[in-house]
């Protein structure tokens, strides 16, 4: 019996791994820009810290774990989320 990986069922597409690195991924780089045109910006500050304090750890650990993917591992992920987002959009 083989069963549909994360990525196939209900509305998640991204693994709660992948999910946490894109996110955090969108965040910073949100901040990092932000922080180009503001750099004294107290509340940009207070933004990085929060993250920082409350998701970088798990983001970290998160990347990791996709780091120690393979090659094959990575690029079977890759076609599966595309496939699944393809037949999402055809839909």
């Amino acid at each position: 019996m083989t069963t549909m990986p994360p990525a196939c069922t209900g509305r998640q597409l991204l693994d709660a791994d992948e999910a946490r690195v894109a996110r955090a991924s969108r965040e910073l780089t949100k901040i990092a820009a932000a922080l180009v045109s503001r750099p004294m910006d107290r509340d940009l500050h207070e933004q990085m810290r929060a993250f920082l304090d409350k998701e970088s750890e798990a983001s970290l650990a998160s990347w990791d774990v996709l780091l120690q993917r393979t090659p094959d591992q990575l690029k079977e992920r890759i076609s599966t989320v595309l496939t699944v987002q393809a037949l999402r959009t055809a839909s």
